[in-house]
Parts: C-alpha cells; structure tokens; sequence
C-alpha cells in the first residue's frame, strides 16, 4: 500500500492510465458502441474533473461543504462507470489501480469535507487492499484510513437499514477495518476497531469474533492479541446449529 497517494496529480495519472487501456481496448474489441455513453466521453468528463479537483487542491477554489459532497458524488459516479467499462471489455489487469483511484479519492473527498454517500467502489478497493496487504503497519493504516471514509459517510449508509444485503458498502467497510485490524496484531487498535464494529455491525459480530478464535489457532500470534479475540468472542458468543 506504499503507493496510495492522496493527491490530486497522481489521481489524475492513474485514472488515465486506465482510461487508455480502456480506450485502447475498445478500439480493438468494439464491445462498447454507445458514443454517448463509451469511453471518450467519460474520459473528458473525468479530465474535466480532475482539473477542478487540482484547482480545489491548490487552494484556487474555496466550495462550501455542500458542493463538494455534490462534487464527490459526481466523481465517484465517474469510477463507477469506468469500472463498468473494465467489466464491459473483461479487462482485469486494472484492479488494483482502480482500487487505489477509489480509496485515495474517497479519503481526498472526505479530508475536504464531503459527505460520502456513494461508497460501493471505495468498499471494494479497500477489500482488495486489505486482502493483498501483508505488512501489519500498513494494516494498521488501512484500518484508520477505512474509518476515516466511515465517519464522514452519509447518514443514510450509517443508519445501515438496507440489511438484507450483505455486500452493502457500510457492511463492507466496516468488516475490513476489523479483518485489517486483526492482521496488524495491534490489540489497542483491535480494541478500539471492535467497540466502533459492535455498535454498527452487532448482528455480525457474533460469527466474526468466532472466525477469528477460529483462524488465530495453531498460529504464532501474540498473547495479548489473543486475548483481546477470546475477550470479545466470549461477550459476542456465536450460536451454532446442533
């Protein structure tokens, strides 16, 4: 994760990295024939946004709160649209890049004091992060940094009503900042991880503190790490079929 850069240059150099693959590959396969709704377009409307990003950056355009929550909904319907082409086009060697586009630019939305409340593509980068990451200090980071787009989602996403669908982005978020948690074997940070999850996520916290007894045995994990699992696994007890 050393490469996720929050800024709006390296953005706007990764987005075009992909949205060329996109063109180019369109070019060849000709699956996207909408001119409307294909690749150029999109690709102007993302250089148009990336130069009022880089203006918002720079301090060159000071916007209500208000308009950049507008803004950021604009942008990340933007990646969702290029991460549909990818879909389109079955090209599946811009993953991570996009992955980053999301995360980086949700948490550069976020950190100019958007409220987020379109978080699906955000969700899936921070998965892909978390479950390619290794190194516990950047797991650590992964976690703070997933909370810091959770505390600035919209009230809608936190009231978390739509239950039924277990991939929702809230539901998401939230589970991999404890899977990154965990992984780093930083139990201050485990616990403070797990008092934000049992109040959001409560009816998934059962099966979760038992998955994790689960995948800690027969592993070298420190004591103090462990005991911050069996802690929480014994208040939020799993209840399995006889």
């Amino acid at each position: 994760m050393s490469s996720l850069n929050i800024n709006i240059p390296t953005l706007s150099d990764l987005a075009l990295q992909v949205m060329m693959r996109v063109i180019e590959e369109n070019e060849q396969s000709q699956r996207i024939q909408d001119e409307q709704a294909g690749p150029l377009p999109l690709a102007a409307a993302l250089s148009d946004f990336f130069q009022l990003a880089s203006s918002i950056e720079n301090g060159a355009e000071k916007l209500e709160p208000e308009v950049i929550t507008e803004i950021a909904q604009y942008a990340l319907d933007l990646l969702d649209r290029l991460a549909q082409q990818l879909r389109v086009l079955d090209i599946h060697d811009q993953r991570d890049p996009m992955a980053k586009i999301f995360v980086s630019l949700a948490l550069w939305f976020a950190r100019q004091g958007a409220t987020l409340d379109n978080l699906s593509g955000t969700a899936e980068g921070f998965a892909n992060l978390v479950n390619s990451e290794t190194d516990k200090s950047e797991l650590a980071k992964l976690t703070l940094l997933i909370q810091e787009v959770l505390e600035c989602a919209a009230d809608e996403l936190k009231r978390d009503e739509g239950r039924a669908d277990p991939w929702r982005p809230w539901r998401v978020l939230n589970l991999n900042s404890g899977i990154a948690a965990t992984r780093s074997l930083d139990p201050v940070l485990m616990q403070e991880t797990f008092d934000s999850l049992v109040k959001r996520l409560p009816d998934d916290m059962p099966n979760f503190f038992a998955d994790g007894q689960r995948r800690m045995k027969g592993q070298n994990v420190p004591e103090d790490v462990r005991m911050v699992m069996e802690q929480y696994a014994k208040k939020w007890p799993a209840s399995f079929p006889h």
